[in-house]
């Protein structure tokens, strides 16, 4: 790991430069060291990138027409000694997710060919991806002619500069189809030795390494993040993306998941979103074009690649973690496993402390679960709008209020008729809930994920017995991290766009379930105190009743000006207006 003590703050602010408050909040797992990237590295000609793709995104590629074999064409014109690599028929496996059937396994055919060129020595090479064609009815500037402008003009640079390795450029056919020209490399090339996919970047979002399964370890983490610094650039790893691409390397959508599939080193390199978003609402539309893409991020990418052709791979080693907060930073898994190990004890051991003699007499546990399944049973039926996710935080904000006013009448109410008693278990409620999905996600091999829960479980085993009220509500607070950072509303949408997260059950649901761990320790918070006064009995009440009144009043004015049936066809797209498709 880079960097020193002395620099430590230098360095925090250098790898945080940019964030949003939202990028920052999902990016909490570790305090971290971090190493800013170093001063901008040799890169490519934006203006000439750009050319390119003035010349390439004029119309939609569409495999196997006269527009796709025009783009063939301009890409041998600008790349002297390319060879045709013929595709024709390639078997595509089934994929098959989570017990779901995304795709039947087909045999596809196309004449559109592979484009390859080889610099340096003979070899094993690393292979740099870009398809050259679009779906129907997309210019396709971002998806993908960007890629195929940086890898013409780094054709021009590895010509004149031979890399000391071997290396290889693809043009890749018929990507949008199944990754056949792809697939068609991968099956049938024995010199190929790790393969990077360029899709997608151009964008104004972070520069992404995505599709990092389980054949990319710490060695050749740290190769990118090397590189990355050489060319003065951040390169982030999001953790969701981790998780995801170590689950279900089969499922990946872009060329590196051919090779992946192939039992060869590979991942994929993109810009994630434009205009604000994790996600581009242009994709895969008519307004994919040249004049949304980001001259700053173009930049980035080919001095990136620059460096990358430098150095060789390195051999594989073991399993890497990508420090989130620090800049081009990895480590050893094992390091991230070993710190949710420790949490895990802690918390186990604050749960033994927390579970005493039961308090009879009164309302229990038992008692609260009952009165906070009727406050998330109520919320959903009152918003049951798929379209939340067309502007998530208003009816995240909207949900909760109606989910935390109900359970305070409710259980106002309750207390008319016996007492609620006992504070232990409210507390060891909030402690158990977020440790048992912790132990999960570590189970099924999200250690990138388990910390989230993971964390406010070890911090409520320091929760005091009594007194101490402002650490009490501290260490409380903590539970909040995972309903937070999963609902934040970029991530919700991300995770929408990507097929990972349904509009349906409702938005309640998602929110009452992510918040059961804040209501047992505010549960916990307000058993330890003294008996209420007129804020039990007056204020409470009156204020839990606006808080559900008023969230209402917000779920019925806040409607998308898109309707259900056009949320149903557009997705994410459908309230951007009529110039949207």
């Amino acid at each position: 790991m880079k960097g020193t003590l002395s620099h430590f703050a230098t360095h925090v602010i250098e790898s945080l430069r940019g964030l949003s408050w939202g990028r920052f909040l999902t990016s909490l797992p570790l305090l971290l060291v971090a190493c800013s990237a170093g001063p901008p590295g040799p890169g490519l000609d934006v203006d000439r990138v750009l050319a390119h793709v003035d010349a390439l995104a004029g119309s939609p590629r569409v495999h196997d027409t006269e527009a796709a074999r025009a783009a063939l064409a301009y890409i041998e014109a600008h790349v002297p000694g390319t060879e045709r690599f013929a595709v024709g028929d390639v078997e595509l496996p089934a994929i098959d997710v989570l017990g779901g059937h995304f795709r039947d396994a087909e045999r596809i055919h196309t004449d559109d060919p592979d484009l390859l060129v080889r610099f340096g020595p003979p070899g094993p090479a690393l292979l740099i991806t870009g398809h050259y064609d679009t779906v129907p009815g997309a210019p396709g500037a971002a998806d993908n002619a960007v890629a195929v402008g940086l890898l013409i003009e780094l054709a021009g640079e590895l010509r004149t500069h031979p890399p000391p390795y071997p290396v290889m450029l693809a043009f890749t056919a018929d990507e949008e189809r199944g990754l056949v020209g792809a697939e068609a490399l991968a099956q049938r090339r024995d010199d190929i030795a790790f393969a990077i996919a360029l899709d997608l970047v151009g964008g104004s979002g972070d520069l992404v390494l995505n599709g990092a399964s389980t054949l990319i370890g710490t060695s050749e983490m740290r190769w990118l993040a090397d590189a990355g610094d050489r060319a003065g650039v951040v390169i982030r790893a999001p953790l969701p993306h981790r998780v995801v691409s170590r689950w279900w390397p089969q499922a990946e959508r872009a060329d590196h998941g051919a090779f992946t599939r192939q039992g060869i080193r590979a991942f994929h390199l993109y810009n994630r979103g434009q205009d604000g978003e994790w996600i581009d609402l242009a994709y895969h539309s008519p307004h994919d074009t040249p004049s949304r893409l980001d001259r700053t991020s173009i930049a980035a990418t080919g001095r990136l690649l620059r460096a990358l052709v430098t150095k060789p791979p390195p051999p594989h080693t073991t399993d890497g973690f990508w420090l989130p907060l620090a800049a081009n930073t990895v480590v050893p898994r094992a390091w991230l496993l070993g710190l949710e190990v420790l949490l895990v004890a802690l918390a186990l051991a604050g749960l033994v402390r927390c579970i005493g003699p039961l308090a009879r007499g009164g309302l229990g546990l038992v008692a609260g679960t009952a009165c906070t399944a009727l406050a998330i049973t109520l919320a959903a039926v009152l918003d049951r709008d798929p379209r939340w996710v067309l502007a998530p935080l208003r009816r995240e904000l909207a949900a909760a209020a109606i989910i935390a006013g109900t359970l305070g009448l409710v259980t106002r109410a309750a207390q008319r008729f016996r007492p609620w008693v006992g504070s232990s278990r409210y507390l060891a409620a909030a402690l158990a809930l977020p440790l048992a999905i912790g132990i999960a996600a570590l189970a099924v091999g999200a250690a990138e994920l388990a910390w989230l829960w993971l964390v406010p479980a070890a911090a409520l085993a320091f929760a005091p017995r009594e007194g101490r009220r402002i650490l009490a509500a501290a260490l409380a607070a903590t539970t909040l991290l995972p309903a937070v950072l999963v609902l934040l509303p970029m991530q919700v949408r991300e995770a929408a766009w990507n097929g990972f997260l349904p509009p349906s059950p409702p938005l309640a649901v998602w929110v009452g379930v992510l918040c059961l761990p804040p209501l047992a320790a505010a549960a916990w918070l307000a058993r330890r105190g003294s008996t209420p006064g007129p804020l039990g009995t007056l204020v409470l009440p009156v204020g839990c009743a606006l808080a559900v009144i008023s969230a209402v009043g917000v779920v019925g004015l806040s409607q998308p000006a898109c309707n259900l049936a056009q949320f149903e066809h557009f997705g994410l797209r459908c309230d951007r207006g009529p110039t949207w498709p």
